[in-house]
């Protein structure tokens, strides 16, 4: 027998109206918030996620349309939204992985040659 064992007994016989209270606010939580999370993810995932098939491997390609690029799982190919479709992506293209750099910073289009002659026509 330890002496706080009847502690807690005594407060749900104490105050039976707040436990109950409680356990009630959880078990209806249980109940009911599974099936709204999933409505309302399902709401959220028919508006902003596009699932097209892969160019190069044909398998199912999912990615944001606010983003407009995504990777195949598959088969690794870089993709980019064009309407309702995924089509290859060129490397020089916006975004993530554009322009020859990991942090999506692109370099504006600018080419950089060097030459050593120039011949005017």
């Amino acid at each position: 027998f330890t002496p706080g064992a009847p502690l807690p007994i005594a407060l749900i016989i104490a105050f039976p109206g707040f436990f109950f209270g409680l356990f009630n606010t959880f078990f209806l939580a249980a109940l009911i918030l599974p099936p709204l999370l999933s409505f309302g993810f399902n709401f959220w995932k028919e508006r902003n996620v596009i699932e097209a098939p892969c160019p190069q491997c044909g398998q199912l390609a999912a990615g944001l349309k606010g983003q407009g690029f995504t990777q195949c799982f598959v088969c690794g190919s870089q993709l980019s939204l064009r309407g309702d479709e995924w089509r290859l992506r060129s490397k020089y293209e916006d975004g993530p992985q554009a322009g020859g750099s990991k942090y999506g910073k692109v370099d504006n289009g600018v080419i950089d040659i060097e030459s050593d002659e120039v011949i005017d026509v």
